[in-house]
Order: structure tokens, then sequence, then C-alpha cells
């Protein structure tokens, strides 16, 4: 007997897939909910069940009226009714796994930009914003994509994380040419179309899918007014000249830079990134936000934002987790 998963308000339906969580399944019938970490850390993906019942990996029973996470949750009825937001702008770019090849590496102290080269037969096509799983000598991990165009191959920021992994296998001399994997696109992080001013909020390299996103807007001429806060412990910590550069150029671009610890020598913003926003602006109901880094930043963001103004809807995040 199958077992039915109805989402609202698209009204779109599909099969649960056996023993696979209503995310696994609706992305497995083609239908991409909203998500990021898959683990049941960001919080993206928590919908409202409307009938039905739902039941996590810890054995924790949801019924109609309560939230819960998509990613975390399996159906345990014939037909199930959920609340959440599909995204049909993702349902013609698929999944897959391609070979790459290191291009180009630049090192900015703790912070390293690598570039890739992508096979010429490849069409790895994906949103602005999206992020993929990069494998290298066993290891794989996530980092979000931060140019708005395969056809210039594929570039990623990467922070140095203590005993990290990847990112010391990367550090120690990661030359061009080498060979590795990525598996993607993934996530629903992109910008969606609207006429609301934007403000992209960005701590430490969740720079990354800000710098594709706006790319993006600046290839297709928008005119949308853009404000990017970029946050950083210190003043060196800041890798890239692009966000100022965006500004100098662009009327509707403007870029603060802030920074959250003691710097002697900065004598520009300084503070939580997010509350410089709440210093300039009082009230963010006619704004959209896109923030991307540490979950504690978005989870904050979110709370203070919304309580000067700023709808729900009208915010959207990528939540960047650690991993050694």
């Amino acid at each position: 007997m199958k077992n039915f998963i109805k989402i609202k308000p698209s009204n779109i339906e599909f099969c649960a897939v056996e023993n696979a969580t209503i995310l696994e399944s609706a992305i497995h019938a083609g239908f991409i909910l909203e998500h990021s970490c898959k683990n049941g850390t960001c919080g993206l993906c928590e919908s409202m069940l409307i009938q039905g019942e739902v039941v996590n990996r810890q054995g924790d029973l949801f019924s109609a009226g309560q939230k819960f996470l998509t990613c975390q949750c399996k159906s345990t009825c014939a037909e199930l009714i959920i609340e959440a937001e599909y995204y049909p702008e993702l349902a013609s770019i698929s999944r897959k796994t391609v070979p790459c090849k290191v291009a180009l590496v630049e090192i900015y102290n703790e912070f390293l930009i690598l570039k890739f080269r992508l096979p010429p037969t490849v069409g790895f096509n994906y949103l602005p914003g999206q992020y993929i799983n990069l494998s290298y000598q066993g290891i794989t991990r996530s980092y979000s994509i931060a140019n708005a165009n395969s056809k210039d191959g594929i570039e990623l920021h990467i922070r140095l994380v203590p005993n990290g992994a990847m990112s010391g296998l990367l550090f120690a001399g990661v030359q061009p040419d080498t060979l590795m994997r990525i598996d993607g696109p993934i996530g629903t992080f992109f910008v969606r179309e609207d006429n609301r001013p934007i403000i992209f909020l960005a701590g430490g390299t969740g720079f990354a899918p800000v710098k594709a996103m706006v790319e993006s807007l600046i290839n297709s001429n928008s005119e949308r007014e853009v404000y990017i806060y970029w946050g950083m412990s210190n003043s060196q910590e800041f890798y890239s000249k692009t966000p100022q550069e965006w500004g100098d150029k662009y009327k509707n671009i403007t870029f603060f830079p802030v920074v959250s610890g003691s710097d002697a020598e900065w004598n520009g913003r300084t503070g939580l990134v997010h509350q410089a926003v709440l210093k300039d602006l009082d009230n963010l109901s006619d704004y959209c936000v896109y923030a991307c880094g540490s979950p504690q930043m978005i989870a904050a963001a979110k709370k203070d934002f919304t309580e000067v103004g700023l709808p729900e809807k009208q915010f959207f995040s990528d939540a960047f987790t650690v991993s050694k």
C-alpha cells in the first residue's frame, strides 16, 4: 500500500519512499522543498503538519498543528498533508557527480580561494547561492559556489579550520591540475524574483554564496537596491576586495564591512554584523534578507529582524556548520 504526501499551498503530491524522510521522498519525486544542511541543524526545512502523523529519528511523534523538520521525519500514515515551500525554479536542475581539476589557488591568511575547471562536455547547472560537496582523498565537505555561472568553472571559498581534515589537506599545498570530485548542486538558497531591496548578511566565508548571487544580479542588469553586510573577527580577514569594488562601480550596491573583535587598526563599523543592519534601519518590512553564516548568527538575525518588521517569508538563509 502506497503512502501519499501532499504539500500545501502548491498542492503537489508524491509517494513516500520506504524508510526515507519526507524531504528525501520529495527530492526522489523531483520536488525540491526548502532545505539546506539536511542534518537537523539549520531548521530551514521546518514545516507545519496539517493532517496525519510523522515520526523523527529519535522516535518522537508529531501530529496536526505541530511543526517538524522534513529532513528528520518520516510519514506514519496513508495520507500526509503538510505546509511547506516548494521551488519549481529548481525542478529543471539535476544533481550530479562530476570530476574537476584545480585551475587556480589563492591563499589569503587563513582563507583559500579555489577555482576548478569542469570537463567541457559536462553541463553543470545551478542557481547562484546553492552549494556542492567536494571530495578529495576520501574526505567530503560542503562548500557554497562563489561564482554565478559554471561556464567560468566553479569557485569555492574555504577557511582553515583548526584540525580540519579537508581544509588541512588543501592548505598543505594543493596544486593546479589536482583532480577532485564535486557533487551537486544542493540547497534552496537563491535570489527569489522580487522588486524589494535586498540585504545580504554574510559571516566569514558566508560571503561565497553572496558573491555568486550579487554577480547574477549584476549580470541580469538588476536595478534592485543591494546592501552587503560582511562580518569578520578582524580587518585582516576580509579576503576579497570584490564587494567594495561593486560598491564603487554600481550606484545600487552598498557595502558595509563589520569587525566584531578588537582591532586597533580598524576605523570602520564594529560589533555583530546583523546589529549593524539594525543601527542603519529601524524597519525592515520592505526588505528581503539573505543571510549566510553560522547557525548562531542566522538565528539571532532572524529573531531581531522580525522584531523590527521583517516578515519571516522575506528572510532566507543558509547555515554553515563546521566539520572537522
